[in-house]
């Protein structure tokens, strides 16, 4: 496994780094969509935000950390060292309360510039091309996952099952908005778990 820093988001530059490079991919993604000729956001499930995407986002939050712990369990069977590296990874870190607001937007980025490829971009483009939604949203969730593994065979896993229950979200609500969000809070929520200690 190739070391990463764990707690990269305590430095007020990486995150202002990770946010200006993160809009531009979205936007990237976004004027690709639009470039396929007869072809419109609307079409990859991209709308304006509503205020119930709020509420269908703290579903989508509690919906992924529902998703994860039967993998958790499964993981914990099979390899009950939380120690080794190599299945469990190091985890994120954070701990400066006073940058939880920049990286409050660090991970709503993070959601929005992920769902937008894998699911609005990718999930949709498989299934304009033929495919059926669910291995459309299979080959979303491996190379979701395995964009996920350096942080250990866990992680991998973890995020397969996410990607796979937020391509479900996003065919049911239509809503890019709800499952970026709730991306997003999920991300900062692992952070903030770990600055209270629990991981």
């Amino acid at each position: 496994m190739q070391e990463f820093d764990s707690d990269i988001f305590e430095s007020t530059w990486f995150n202002l780094f990770y946010i200006m490079t993160t809009l531009p991919q979205i936007f990237l993604t976004l004027y690709i969509i639009i470039l396929k000729p007869g072809r419109k956001l609307s079409d990859y499930n991209i709308n304006r935000f509503k205020p119930a995407d709020l509420l269908k986002a703290a579903a989508v939050l509690l919906g992924i950390y529902i998703c994860i712990i039967p993998v958790g369990f499964i993981s914990k069977i099979f390899v009950p060292d939380l120690g080794n590296p190599v299945v469990y990874g190091a985890g994120w870190q954070f701990g400066n309360p006073s940058l939880i607001p920049l990286v409050v937007i660090s991970c709503i980025a993070t959601g929005y510039s992920e769902e937008i490829f894998f699911r609005a971009y990718l999930v949709k483009s498989l299934e304009k091309s033929g495919l059926k939604i669910v291995p459309a949203a299979a080959v979303s969730a491996l190379l979701f996952g395995s964009g996920h593994i350096y942080e250990g065979f866990y992680a991998f896993a973890a995020t397969a099952v996410i990607a796979v229950f937020l391509s479900f979200v996003f065919t049911k609500t239509k809503s890019i908005h709800a499952i970026s969000i709730g991306h997003g809070l999920y991300n900062f929520s692992v952070l903030i778990i770990s600055m209270m200690g629990v991981l």
